[in-house]
């Protein structure tokens, strides 16, 4: 009777701190006391080993996937191999569902370590929305890592990994640029250095800010373009005025184009200055009109001449078009392209 009444007493404590909220429904984010905490975390851990012996008792087909007992490669083989296919085992899903329970429970508990963590990183481009999510998956990245055996609190331990994700976020998101979370630093400390030379009343040069930071010119002068605030190709050159971006700006196309026709005009007119069958011969190396070009050997049997014959007057009507082009102030090289 005392075994039985110590179980309940055991199932009861477990329910208050687990509440009777299944994976599906919200957890209660009531704190945790030290005790507790360790708790549930052994009951995790436990949990998880559990959940990992039975994958692989069940489906033997994974053990070649077996994960070392530690609780990062034990969690990403838990999220790997949990598919529909094996949760459909009735002892899988069984201890799943227990698994999500515990995880989430924690989550619940330290939600407003994430959020208070999270508020710190407002003065960035990004929504709290979108830095509140990104810091609820660093916490639940930190549940998955962390080590029963540390002695530590899974707050401290969660703190660093909360602001290392969300600094990735910051740095992928805040800027056109994604930049690493080292640059960002870099930039906050530029901007403060920045900050503490305006206040002597003038603007800081970019000497300056190298020497105070320690970096080169050529690493400040990237990290400023990098971060430089996208202007819209339809922005206004002037507020008096509706003269825009786009027409400030060449068109690249048409100048391509104009060039290419400048071309043809060009070879044309120097084609001009040849006698019919070098013109002929020309045409049919080259491919000057869009006929494709042909060999030496077949031009010989189209005109009815000899190869060396189609050699000499090919090499004779380059000469001719080279001289003609020295003459027009032009690059021959550039019109037989």
């Amino acid at each position: 009777m005392a075994t039985q009444s110590k179980k309940r007493k055991h199932r009861r404590k477990k329910q208050s701190l687990l509440g009777s909220a299944t994976p599906e429904t919200a957890f209660s984010s009531d704190l945790l006391t030290p005790e507790e905490e360790r708790e549930l975390l052994a009951e995790f851990w436990e949990c998880k080993c559990d959940l990992v012996r039975t994958i692989l008792r069940e489906f033997p087909r994974l053990r070649s996937h077996r994960p070392p007992m530690e609780p990062w490669p034990m969690a990403q083989f838990i999220r790997d191999q949990c598919t529909e296919e094996v949760l459909e085992n009735h002892a899988v899903r069984k201890l799943h569902d227990r698994y999500v329970t515990y995880k989430h429970r924690l989550a619940s508990a330290n939600i407003r370590l994430a959020a208070h963590v999270a508020k710190r990183f407002r003065h960035h481009a990004l929504s709290y929305a979108d830095l509140l999510q990104e810091a609820v998956c660093g916490l639940m990245q930190a549940i998955d890592r962390f080590d029963v055996s540390h002695g530590t609190r899974l707050a401290t331990y969660a703190t660093w990994w909360i602001r290392q994700t969300l600094q990735i976020a910051v740095a992928r998101q805040s800027h056109l640029v994604s930049l690493s979370p080292h640059h960002l630093q870099e930039l906050g400390q530029l901007q403060q250095e920045c900050e503490a030379l305006a206040h002597g009343g003038k603007m800081p040069s970019a000497q300056e800010l190298a020497k105070r930071t320690g970096s080169s010119l050529e690493h400040l002068a990237h990290l400023q373009t990098a971060t430089r605030t996208p202007v819209s190709l339809n922005a206004v050159l002037d507020d008096d005025s509706e003269f825009k971006l786009t027409e400030a700006m060449p068109d690249v196309a048409v100048a391509l184009e104009r060039e290419k026709n400048e071309r043809a005009e060009s070879l044309r007119y120097l084609l001009d200055q040849l006698r019919p069958r070098e013109r002929r011969v020309l045409d049919l190396r080259f491919g000057l009109t869009g006929t494709g070009s042909h060999s030496l050997r077949q031009i010989g049997h189209l005109l009815r001449i000899s190869k060396e014959r189609v050699r000499q007057i090919q090499n004779r009507a380059l000469e001719k078009l080279r001289a003609k082009a020295e003459q027009a102030g032009w690059e021959a090289t550039l019109l037989l392209e």
